[in-house]
């Protein structure tokens, strides 16, 4: 019985955190505003991928692969986030520097 209350409470805890970083991945994919080579916008192609990918996981059984998914997808998402604001700081300093030559 113990076995069960701790498999549906693991279970509960790693659906919250995956919920979690679904939305994170959402938040993420907002800030792609421009448009693929096919000229479909980048945020909604990522969103549609990112659903794919969560889907594809849900079936999963093995808690070492769960971990490994979630590890995987948050580190990832940070990296993402990491580059895009090194990108749009530098951008922003460019503006300045521009603006500050005339």
């Amino acid at each position: 019985m113990a076995s069960k209350s701790a498999s549906k409470w693991l279970h509960s805890t790693s659906l919250r955190e995956f919920q979690s970083l679904y939305r994170e991945v959402l938040r993420t994919c907002r800030a792609f505003h421009h448009c693929d080579p096919h000229g479909s916008p980048w945020n909604a192609r990522l969103k549609s991928e990112a659903r794919k990918e969560f889907e594809q996981g849900r079936s999963e059984t093995d808690p070492l692969v769960i971990a490994r998914m979630f590890v995987v997808g948050r580190e990832s998402v940070q990296q993402i986030q990491v580059k895009f604001n090194q990108a749009d700081k530098a951008i922003e300093e460019r503006i300045k520097r521009d603006v500050s030559r005339r």
